[in-house]
């Protein structure tokens, strides 16, 4: 008994209460010194008077010094839930009466011990002192903007709950494995950056490190149609769903979260009651097959690489880094633009064994997967993609090989364009030239009859105005200008003299 009594007091905060319960000890003691009461009931006993016994009930009840004391007592007390319940609404954000009075029902509870879990989340992490957990009363729970909770109790999950303070009832925890993440994630899959899955194991690299790394080489290896074996880090991005499918706008604002991040109260629900828990395997499966086991962010990346594998098997080695249509897309961009679409889109196109996109629209098993546990993915990328050395020697070969043929095909194809433009701009300039002509020399209405010096005169210098209003025509035709000016001064001067004649 003494040892709890200790235990008790040795709380930081009831350690307070250590000197105020040994002063009220001693006034108890002093009183039953000073006035003995028990002498009166003692006496009472013995003459086995009812009378004595009356008489000490009185006496203790009647006793000015305890009435004094329990009237002290009592408005010590009145002021302590006063101030509790004042000071108490400024200790967390409330705004309401029924959340003030929830604080101030919680602060009761904790002076007396009878307190639930006081925990606070933060960044989808859980943060909380020793032995809160184990704590059944009514407690509080604080959450950030970037964090949401599904609570629950020994019977099963409860309630989802989103930034701000949360009230929980006796028996009402959440678990670590059962907050989230309201931020924008990403999870990667495959060899790390920079690593060589398909390298021997090193004179100076352990085993484990070697299993590792082969563990993260067949985590997303996949095979082309010709039998190549591609080795990709893929990395899916996501986010727990803000704004669900199938939600009526009632529920939808019901439920939203109020922050700038991510989220609603039916995705986190989603996303944690649908966790693939397995009772057995994590008891007895390590720390990183536990958080494999129950975090809630591990299926996008999974399925993703699973639809890679499956639109691989449908292309060549070649094709993956070769355009396939007019867009310039090669066969990597094509398959990750469709694993894309089926983790993003209700439905997606088809695709033939050929990697072939058809035009059948067929609904998608993984987007509705993905939306039965709360989350929306944003982006699927492949940052690297590994071959074995042999394969990428091959695939030299085929280019080194194949590398003059497609110069000269472009060569050509060059030729033929440098030629047609040429070929279109004399056409242009030709045009453009007689239109001048025509309009400077031929449209002149005169009366009098040009002889044939008249009219060449009237061309030529037509042509030197065109040549010298033109800035680069002037600068790149200085000798055709001097030679079109000598012919130009040697008919005006036969044009004269026939006009003199």
């Amino acid at each position: 008994m003494l040892r709890r009594i200790l235990r008790y007091y040795r709380h930081p905060y009831r350690a307070k209460l250590l000197p105020i319960s040994v002063g009220v000890g001693v006034y108890f003691y002093l009183l039953l010194v000073r006035y003995r009461p028990w002498e009166v009931f003692v006496h009472g006993l013995k003459e086995n008077s009812l009378q004595g016994i009356v008489d000490w009930i009185i006496s203790i009840l009647f006793n000015k010094p305890l009435w004094m004391f329990l009237g002290m007592s009592a408005l010590f007390w009145a002021m302590v839930f006063v101030g509790l319940f004042f000071f108490g609404q400024f200790v967390l954000p409330v705004r309401s009466l029924e959340e003030r009075r929830a604080v101030f029902t919680r602060l009761v509870y904790y002076a007396f011990g009878f307190h639930g879990p006081a925990v606070f989340v933060q960044d989808g992490h859980l943060i909380q002192s020793k032995g809160e957990s184990e704590r059944n009363g009514p407690g509080v729970i604080v959450l950030d903007t970037a964090s949401a909770a599904v609570l629950a109790t020994e019977g099963g999950y409860t309630r989802a709950v989103g930034p701000g303070v949360v009230f929980t009832k006796s028996g009402e925890r959440a678990d670590e494995h059962a907050v989230l993440d309201l931020r924008v994630r990403s999870a990667a899959w495959g060899p790390l950056p920079g690593e060589d899955p398909f390298a021997p194991q090193g004179p100076d690299e352990p085993d484990e490190a070697y299993r590792e790394r082969q563990r993260r080489r067949w985590a997303t290896s996949a095979k082309t149609r010709d039998g190549v074996e591609v080795v990709a880090r893929i990395v899916a991005v996501f986010y727990l769903d803000d704004n669900p499918d199938g939600l009526s706008q009632e529920a939808y604002e019901k439920g939203r979260f109020h922050t700038r991040f991510k989220g609603h109260t039916v995705s986190a629900w989603k996303a944690v009651v649908h966790q693939p828990v397995d009772a057995i395997k994590v008891s007895s499966a390590g720390k990183r097959q536990q958080d494999t086991l129950l975090e809630w962010g591990w299926l996008p990346v999974r399925v993703a690489v699973d639809l890679w594998r499956e639109y691989l098997q449908r292309f060549r080695l070649i094709d993956l880094f070769m355009p396939l249509n007019d867009d310039n897309n090669t066969a990597l961009n094509v398959i990750l633009e469709a694993v894309r679409e089926r983790m993003t889109q209700p439905a997606y196109r088809e695709m033939t064994a050929e990697g072939v996109l058809a035009g059948v629209m067929l609904p998608s098993e993984e987007y509705k997967l993905l939306q039965e546990r709360g989350i929306r993915v944003k982006a699927v990328v492949a940052p690297s993609i590994l071959l074995p050395e042999e394969a990428e020697e091959q695939l030299i070969r085929k280019w080194s090989a194949n590398w003059l043929d497609r110069a000269k095909l472009e060569s050509t194809l060059v030729e033929r364009r440098r030629s047609l433009a040429q070929k279109e701009g004399e056409d242009e300039a030709h045009g453009e030239f007689g239109t001048f002509i025509i309009e400077q020399v031929c449209n002149k209405a005169e009366q009098e009859a040009w002889s044939r010096s008249r009219c060449t005169e009237r061309v030529l210098k037509a042509l030197l105005e065109m040549i010298q209003s033109d800035v680069d025509l002037y600068a790149a035709q200085q000798q055709e200008i001097m030679a079109l000016k000598e012919l130009w001064a040697w008919v005006y001067e036969r044009a004269q003299a026939e006009r003199g004649g």
